[in-house]
């Protein structure tokens, strides 16, 4: 076994480990209060909490072990980049988990996180080297990582109907991180990709808090919010890549727009 995979294996079963023990191990919780736009807002820090912020840590920290392995240490730039869909992994799973139904759901749950987060975290490796033979494999599996987790995280976190301020801050921060593994390889400059991050993280949230009024199911509204994802992540990616036109653009709204009216309209 390689290097990288010694690392990735125990940064895997660490997490793993966390998100378990901040599920079967209660502790005290902690209220924060405080003043956002004249109102009291109450944050309440939970064991759940806690664990998906652990697991968030060893997973970076593990990542960034197995990256420093690699034999072109001279690329090696920036390499907080490639924590963005792992760490999402980890932040859904902690939101997830404790809303699972059984106890059977919640042992799939744990095992699919596990398979995805090894899926992300050796694709994050092999996508280090844009000329290496296993660069546009990788890609893709990161990107089919990368929109199943948006469209699940999506449904379930907004299924479980927590207040606006947890739900909209977490659906914008897991799109947020998303979107900056989706436009790392775009641009060779950074902070661009962060930029455009953050706006992502911004919308969605807003996009959410404002769904949260609207009388739609969970699966509705987390279609609607990977349309957005869609919409923002596709426009940001051809702006990146300097091959953003008027009629790109229409192209991108007018599929998101046509995407919105069947999720909206369809039966069910």
């Amino acid at each position: 076994m390689s290097d990288y995979r010694s690392h990735l294996s125990v940064t895997i079963w660490a997490a793993l480990v966390a998100l378990v023990l901040g599920t079967i191990v209660p502790l005290p919780s902690r209220t924060l209060t405080a003043q956002f736009l004249g109102s009291p807002v109450s944050i309440v820090i939970t064991t759940e909490l806690l664990a998906g912020l652990v697991a968030v840590v060893v997973v970076a920290a593990g990542l960034e072990a197995a990256i420093r392995t690699h034999p072109r240490p001279e690329i090696l730039h920036h390499t907080y980049r490639y924590w963005g869909l792992p760490s999402a992994i980890v932040l859904s799973a902690a939101a997830i988990l404790p809303a699972a139904p059984s106890e059977a759901w919640w042992a799939v749950m744990l095992v699919l996180t596990g398979l995805g987060l090894a899926a992300a975290t050796i694709g994050e490796y092999h996508t280090l080297d844009r000329d290496g033979p296993t660069f546009h494999n990788a890609r893709l599996v990161l990107n089919a990582l990368v929109y199943a987790l948006a469209a699940l995280s999506f449904i379930l976190i907004y299924s479980a109907r927590t207040r606006s301020l947890i739900s909209a801050t977490l659906i914008g921060v897991i799109g947020g991180l998303l979107t900056l593994d989706l436009l790392r390889d775009t641009t060779p400059t950074h902070r661009h990709a962060m930029l455009y991050a953050a706006v992502t993280a911004l919308v969605m949230a807003q996009v959410t808090w404002v769904l949260n009024y609207w009388p739609y199911t969970s699966i509705r509204v987390g279609l609607l919010l990977l349309v957005v994802f869609y919409l923002l992540v596709g426009l940001a990616h051809q702006q990146l890549a300097g091959r953003l036109t008027h009629r790109r653009t229409i192209e991108y709204v007018a599929l998101a727009g046509a995407a919105t009216v069947l999720v909206v309209w369809f039966p069910g």
